[in-house]
């Protein structure tokens, strides 16, 4: 094997590890979102369950319900940004992903075209050696 096939068959192993390290990444990204996405859909839930209640109410039942209405919209707001975020950084890691496997497919490419240029220069050779044997038992 030449150095020049093991060296980009190296890169495709380097690119394959970082492409398993990203896969993880990801995984772990993936999860966030879903986690952060689920708690949104409960705070949606919850802001839309806070309807005022029909009758008499005191004061403070109202600053009590404004109060839990802010906090539950804040923590909403948080929650979408967070998603929108983290949709954004899977969209990269994917990205990212990709490139680090065309990388990799050129670098095995690459040592596949480097092996095969080397054994037909072999069998070349060999196949001149064999010629030049030939001639001169012939002759």
């Amino acid at each position: 094997m030449s150095r020049r096939a093991s060296t980009f068959d190296r890169l495709a192993l380097k690119e394959q590890v970082l492409i398993n390290r990203q896969m993880r990444g990801l995984g772990e990204l993936n999860n966030e979102f879903q986690k952060i996405d689920q708690m949104r859909q409960k705070l949606d839930e919850m802001a839309r369950e806070q309807v005022p209640n029909d009758g008499e109410q005191i004061a403070g039942t109202f600053r009590v319900t404004a109060q839990l209405n802010h906090q539950i919209r804040k923590q909403l707001e948080t929650a979408s940004n967070r998603c929108d975020h983290l949709a954004i950084e899977l969209q990269n890691m994917r990205k990212k992903i990709a490139l680090s496997g065309r990388r990799r497919e050129k670098s095995v490419g690459k040592a596949d075209e480097l092996r095969t240029k080397e054994r037909n220069e072999r069998d070349k050779k060999r196949e001149d050696d064999e010629a030049s044997r030939r001639r001169a038992n012939q002759a």
